[in-house]
């Protein structure tokens, strides 16, 4: 009978540390997930969505993405952009498009 109460006590020491491991495992999946949702929200927040970038190739949003960066100062972001969306706009107004402009990210230096 002593045997038997030791096996039951086992188990039922087994069970309960099962489920603290399980809770735990849980709690940092949840916290990773937290943590790649709140990168991306970051990242899509700090991005500027390219004017015209649909009428763009890869390597043409690749070198403005660059000359955007390399800009030093706001005023020659805005500079980098303005001269961007005109000639974005002419290629639209060749495809008998036209260009939907977003808005200018706020404070963004990315």
């Amino acid at each position: 009978m002593d045997t038997v109460i030791r096996i039951i006590v086992s188990a039922g020491t087994a069970a309960v540390m099962l489920a603290a491991a399980m809770d735990t495992a849980g709690q940092q999946q949840t916290q990773q997930r937290d943590q790649v949702q709140s990168r991306t929200q970051e990242r899509s927040g700090k991005r500027e969505i390219i004017p015209g970038s649909e009428l763009m190739t890869s390597k043409e949003r690749e070198d403005y993405r660059r000359r955007y960066a390399a800009a030093k100062t706001e005023a020659d972001k805005e500079k980098v952009r303005a001269d961007h969306i005109e000639a974005m706009q002419e290629r639209a107004r060749v495809r008998g498009l036209q260009l939907v402009v977003p808005a200018a990210p706020k404070g963004n230096s990315k």
